[in-house]
């Protein structure tokens, strides 16, 4: 268990907090399973750190916090003469982040004492080289740092996927709803009859989207007198074209603005809503697990090259449907994600509102294939078990 027991974990931040929110996670799930372990996480924005994980100091270069050692990335001298007095045995480089300078001279130009292994994590995708690299050896400049990749995935090729917190439930809603805090619950107060849709998404003309959620609801009304529609928006990039097309619209359903929430209050508010918009890898995750209904916004790429990871996972999610729902689905997360020739605000909101009107055969679809990734088994342990076969 050696490798598995002394673990340094390197993260840069690139897109808010999507980056450190999955290495926070991973370092959870890898504590829960083995709480001896030594763990330093070395991160280049400890403040984006800290909105997720409570109580985490956003200007201590070096601390600790919940058992592990939170080093500032580029607090140079600090970091150095910390890891030259115990040299990394294992080190988890998130997303080819590289290394910090002083790391670089102490695997490469200082020569190590023992065999340090670099576990490199990269981006989950549902593309087909998710299942040919895993587990892949890469060369490094030293015969004692020796390089594999390991992919998070949606297949049991791969690492799958961290099951934690609800989502390690057959059942994501209902140990949220069991378990949540208080912030979630008031967030949530007086919505028990509520359908319920959270909103986290790039910047995009929400119109279309506005429009849908408004029919959704006033259809809805004719047959259940009580039915309302509540949308929950998080902050982020997207919020502000949300609420300037609802404004835009006669602000037609009630609106919940979301403060910044903690990594766990954001697990237990996604697990209790009926359908998501949601970003990030981190989020996208979260949301294949729950088994609520979801749209997925990729981040724009040059070229459109999004699309290819879009129809990736689609391909993923589509046998778990009858052929017209995952026709539905399709075309639906394709509009969303990029402009298609001759697709109208109308047809975008057509699309929108025969998804949701179709909410109980997709929860359905969406529980199995949370199921299925479930039965891949858990990144961390799939991890852990890795190291712990390495001599």
């Amino acid at each position: 268990m050696f490798f598995s027991s002394d673990i340094t974990l390197l993260c840069r931040v690139v897109d808010n907090y999507g980056d450190i929110g999955f290495g926070y996670r991973l370092a959870r799930a890898l504590q829960a399973l083995r709480p001896d372990m030594k763990l330093r996480i070395v991160t280049d924005n400890i403040a984006s750190f800290s909105m997720l994980a409570p109580g985490l100091d956003a200007h201590t270069v070096l601390q600790q916090y919940n058992g592990w050692f939170v080093y500032d990335w580029n607090a140079a001298d600090v970091c150095t003469a910390s890891f030259s007095a115990e040299q990394p045995r294992t080190i988890l480089e998130c997303f080819q982040c590289g290394y910090p300078d002083w790391l670089e001279t102490l695997l490469f130009k200082t020569k190590c004492r023992d065999c340090v292994h670099v576990i490199n994590i990269d981006y989950m995708t549902a593309e087909q080289y998710a299942d040919d690299f895993h587990c892949l050896a890469s060369l490094t400049r030293s015969v004692s740092v020796k390089k594999v990749n390991f992919m998070p995935g949606f297949t049991a090729c791969t690492g799958g996927l961290i099951l934690d917190g609800p989502f390690a439930s057959d059942i994501p809603s209902a140990f949220a709803c069991e378990h949540a805090d208080s912030t979630v619950q008031a967030l949530l107060a007086g919505t028990p009859q509520n359908f319920n849709i959270l909103v986290f998404s790039y910047e995009r003309d929400f119109m279309p989207v506005v429009r849908a959620f408004a029919l959704f609801e006033q259809n809805r009304k004719r047959s259940e007198l009580l039915f309302r529609l509540r949308v929950f928006v998080a902050e982020g990039r997207g919020k502000k074209s949300f609420m300037e097309a609802w404004a835009g619209a006669g602000k037609p359903f009630t609106v919940t603005e979301l403060p910044f929430l903690s990594q766990t209050e954001w697990d237990d508010l996604l697990c209790s809503m009926s359908f998501c918009f949601v970003r990030g890898e981190d989020s996208l995750s979260r949301a294949c697990l729950s088994g609520i209904p979801f749209v997925w916004h990729a981040y724009p790429q040059d070229n459109e090259y999004q699309v290819v990871k879009v129809q990736a996972l689609l391909d993923r999610i589509k046998p778990f449907f009858v052929d017209t729902d995952a026709a539905l689905i399709e075309r639906y997360w394709r509009s969303y994600n990029v402009s298609l020739p001759g697709e109208t605000e109308y047809g975008q909101e057509k699309l929108l509102f025969e998804l949701l009107s179709r909410i109980h055969e997709l929860r359905c679809g969406f529980s199995s294939f949370a199921s299925m990734l479930r039965r891949n088994g858990d990144f961390a342990q799939h991890l852990i078990s890795y190291l712990d076969g390495l001599i």
